[in-house]
């Protein structure tokens, strides 16, 4: 099998370039197929018999393409698939993280109600509302570091629950 493949390359390249144009192709992937399809008839085995390289050429040119438009299909299909799963994924926590919360919510709960009535208000002035120490010594006629220290064993209290909640 000794072809002039300088010769085959210039009486097929534009003929096939032109025949994948009319099927589709641009003409940038038409020029890509065609010269894969020239790879293709070189790299062909010397044991293998091609009894008409012309039809050989064209045919090979026409499976590419086929096979890029499957790819490019496929492609825009699991792109596009993946966009609606996200878009449709649940938000809900795992039941895993729902039991978890409950359990931490129902040790919030007990420590909340073993507060002073100062320190409950301490607790919802500065995590609730979002107010300063100053402001929450202010409100309830404390000084500000006492409120801060009443906060402080408050966030000591619930750090300790929650950390032996989660043993």
């Amino acid at each position: 099998m000794s072809w002039d493949f300088h010769s085959l390359f210039k009486a097929h390249a534009k003929e096939i370039a032109r025949y994948l144009q009319r099927r589709g192709s641009s003409m940038d992937q038409a020029a890509d197929f065609t010269q894969d399809a020239f790879a293709r008839l070189i790299a062909t085995p010397p044991a293998a018999t091609v009894d008409n390289p012309s039809a050989y050429l064209l045919r090979t040119a026409r499976n590419l393409a086929i096979n890029h438009d499957r790819r490019q299909r496929i492609l825009s299909f699991v792109e596009d698939q993946e966009a609606v799963l996200l878009a449709v994924a649940d938000e809900a926590p795992s039941p895993e993280r729902a039991v978890i919360a409950r359990q931490e919510i129902g040790i919030l709960e007990a420590v909340f109600s073993e507060l002073t009535p100062i320190q409950r208000q301490i607790l919802m002035l500065s995590r609730i509302e979002g107010r300063t120490f100053a402001d929450i010594g202010h409100i309830l006629g404390i000084p500000a570091n006492t409120a801060f220290s009443h906060m402080t064993r408050i966030l000591v209290r619930l750090k300790l629950r929650l950390d032996q909640g989660q043993n």
